[in-house]
């Protein structure tokens, strides 16, 4: 019996000393949370989501052995193709584990890559590019001090949506305009007012009080159920049309400022401040498209990662920066009306920005014995080719005075501008053969056509005159082997408009229809003379 006790009082004791020395790892191991950011404050502070919070308390330590066994069963329905069950295990996975970033990173990763993949309807694999996304939004909300996590939701943006490796990539880039074309209203929202606008209920209430009209009037519609209108404004893209004739334009446009940014922040996870913020950092983007969302995921991951490895951040600012340079405007046949006839142009808005970053990114220990000069140079050459063929040819002319006074090779250029621009294409099509340079006009031409056709008649008459300058520098150069000569001008250009005129909407090809019809007509008169020649030569035979 002592010998019972002895070893009660033994073990009781032992109790105590574990527990004592618990408390102090846990008030050592939450110092160390809080010294190196691995929790975000203001997350902490504000509370995790409830079923976060549930999970926490209910299952304690039990909670790593849950989710590693949810994890083996994923990877065993995604071998055995059953993907649908994977959406649930990979949220119950993030939900378990909310802290383990890398875990989340590979399953938003698995669905916006090698799930997507395996569908072959590009609609499906645009549910399962989305989901990844979707799954990334949550693991950045609970990870907000990982650089990490950030950079591997702006990837998806900018590699699976923003490239052209995956063959269902025009309908990516279709579907997600379409959707936040819906979201926002038009095409380019007034972000200053959204910014501005109610971001909460409270914040709407104490505009709206019990006696404001417009609250009334929501009362009279649906007793002020804000969520039911909520969703009502989703479904419809905007207020039901029986309230907003009760509303005072500038009450309606206050609903329909917070109801927007609500759904933004609801389907996409992105604050209109931090966009307005994007813009004034980098240049006015175009939010319809995956780079611009890659450039903000990076710039919020730049502000909450201080401290941390932020190179491939800055790296994927870069890589989305000169994307969004070389075809960051979508120009639509339609304002305000997203379809498949979309055309992607350059946004020389951020030249600016990048060659301020890349200057950045020159100077850090980092890149010291990379070869970026060597890329920012050919930044610069793309530049200026491209600010002289969209009509900026002062902004053009300047920065080739920085290409030839502060680049290596900067001295050996000593042509004017209008001469080296032309040599830039000349160096491309000339030393090509002569499919290569058919090809290669052809693609001046239909740009030209095409914005013709999206209304940006300026940039359009600039690639006109450089594909003529670039003609006759052939010519000349071929003018006695008739053998590799091209087909006159005015007909290559009438044949390119007539090709769009046949297969795009009204709406560009009325245009082009109306700023070429002289030269349609000639083509037209030439094609029949040479059919009557070929038929009178036939007769004459006959």
């Amino acid at each position: 019996m002592k010998n019972r006790y002895t070893l009660f009082f033994a073990l009781l004791a032992g109790t105590v000393i574990i527990l004592f020395a618990n408390v102090f790892v846990q008030q050592r191991m939450a110092a160390v949370v809080k010294e190196n950011k691995l929790v975000d404050e203001t997350f902490a502070a504000e509370g995790t989501p409830p079923i976060v919070a549930f999970s926490t308390m209910a299952l304690g330590g039990f909670r790593g052995l849950i989710a590693d066994i949810l994890w083996i069963r994923a990877g065993d329905l995604q071998q055995k193709g059953k993907y649908y069950e994977l959406v649930q295990l990979s949220d119950w996975i993030l939900k378990l584990q909310p802290k383990f970033s890398a875990a989340a990173s590979h399953m938003g990763w698995n669905m916006a890559y090698n799930v997507s993949v395996a569908c072959k309807r590009p609609e499906d694999r645009w549910r399962w590019v989305r989901r990844g996304i979707q799954l990334m939004q949550d693991a950045v909300t609970m990870n907000p001090n990982d650089p990490n996590v950030y950079h591997e939701l702006g990837w998806i943006y900018q590699h699976k949506l923003g490239n052209v490796l995956d063959d269902a990539q025009r309908y990516y880039k279709e579907t997600m305009a379409r959707e936040l074309m819906f979201l926002y209203g038009k095409h380019y929202p007034d972000w200053e007012a959204w910014a501005a606008s109610p971001a909460t209920e409270e914040t709407l209430r104490e505009l709206f009080p019990a006696v404001h009209p417009a609250w009334l009037a929501i009362m009279e519609y649906n007793q002020g159920d804000l969520e039911r209108l909520f969703g009502e404004f989703r479904l419809n893209g905007g207020l039901p049309k029986e309230l907003k004739e009760k509303l005072k334009p500038e009450d309606a446009d206050v609903l329909d400022y917070y109801f927007r940014r609500k759904w933004l922040k609801a389907d996409w996870n992105v604050e209109p401040e931090t966009i307005l913020a994007v813009n004034r950092e980098y240049g006015e983007l175009d939010w319809l498209l995956p780079e611009s969302y890659a450039i903000y995921w990076a710039y919020v991951g730049l502000k909450h990662t201080e401290g941390r490895d932020q190179l491939p951040l800055t790296r994927m600012t870069l890589q989305s920066l000169v994307a969004t340079f070389n075809y960051g405007r979508m120009l639509l046949p339609k304002e305000n009306e997203v379809s498949s006839f979309f055309l992607l142009v350059p946004n020389t808005g951020v030249i600016d920005a990048a060659r301020k970053l890349y200057k950045e990114v020159m100077s850090s220990d980092e890149y010291a014995h990379s070869p970026f000069e060597a890329l920012y140079e050919n930044f610069l050459i793309d530049s200026i080719v491209t600010l002289y063929t969209y009509s900026q040819k002062e902004a053009a002319a300047n920065l080739y005075q920085e290409l030839r006074t502060e680049t290596k090779n900067g001295n050996s250029r000593t042509m004017t501008l209008d001469q080296f621009v032309l040599n830039e294409w000349e160096d491309d099509l000339v030393s090509g053969d002569f499919k290569q340079i058919g090809n290669e006009l052809e693609g001046l031409l239909f740009t030209s056509c095409m914005l013709i056709g999206y209304g940006d008649r300026e940039a359009a008459a600039d690639h006109l005159a450089l594909a003529k300058r670039v003609y006759d520098a052939y010519v000349r150069q071929h003018a006695d082997l008739d053998r590799v000569a091209l087909p006159p001008f005015s007909e290559m250009k009438a044949r390119t408009a007539r090709a769009i005129i046949e297969n795009y909407p009204p709406e560009v090809s009325n245009r082009i229809r109306a700023e070429l019809e002289e030269d349609l007509k000639k083509q037209e008169q030439a094609a029949e003379n040479a059919g009557g020649s070929g038929a009178d030569q036939e007769a004459a035979g006959q």
